[in-house]
């Protein structure tokens, strides 16, 4: 998998289930199959179609959230 830190991409070679648990749950979450997020980089929620949505960071960069991960956004964004 590949790890991006604001400038870097770093390859890890873990499986996001293994990732996602040493990680704070406080401040990272899983919003994808395949994308774990630091909520503190998340600016806005853009709704999409189907009950999606994107997720805005402090970069710019769009970051979707699937429909099986929407309950996550909810509990984070108030």
């Amino acid at each position: 998998m590949c790890i991006q830190t604001g400038e870097n991409t770093l390859i890890l070679r873990e499986t996001m289930k293994d990732l996602e648990k040493r990680l704070d749950p406080r401040r990272f979450q899983r919003v994808h199959r395949s994308t774990i997020v630091n909520l503190d980089l998340v600016r806005q929620v853009k709704p999409h179609t189907n009950g999606e949505c994107f997720l805005v960071l402090d970069s710019g960069a769009q970051v979707k959230v699937s429909r099986s991960y929407r309950d996550v956004v909810a509990r984070f964004v108030h």
